[in-house]
């Protein structure tokens, strides 16, 4: 390899590494317990999840009506992707949110796979 054309490179690469530091710095923070409401074609319903957070990775509890389950997926910048998974008997039902965070609130679409898709807000409980 050409000497010029790997330090140019070196330099190039380390131009573009603190864009990427401070595009991680910049990610929301969601840990807590948050109340959702999905708004689907006819009527609502509440979840909770209590969301930890690692970096880009959230883990958590996931709260419906009646049950109970697991939370995991990612926070990057301002958009957050998770599924919240509920068992009840021999069936267990997915909740896939994708969305974007501003400050207390968040807000997006929610898919069930064969149950329907629906639109969702989030509030941080204080």
């Amino acid at each position: 390899m050409n000497v010029k054309y790997t330090i140019s490179l070196l330099v190039t690469l380390s131009l573009l590494l603190p864009a990427a530091v401070t595009a991680q710095e910049k990610a929301a923070t969601i840990d807590g317990t948050w109340e959702i409401t999905l708004s689907f074609v006819r009527g609502t319903a509440k979840h909770i999840a209590i969301i930890t957070q690692k970096d880009a990775a959230i883990s958590g509890t996931y709260r419906g009506e009646i049950k109970e389950g697991t939370l995991r997926g990612t926070v990057r910048d301002n958009t957050v992707d998770f599924t919240g998974r509920l068992k009840n008997e021999a069936l267990t039902v997915s909740f896939h949110y994708t969305g974007v965070v501003d400050g207390d609130t968040m807000k997006g679409t929610v898919e069930m796979g064969e149950f329907w898709n629906a639109e969702w807000t989030a509030k941080k409980k204080k």
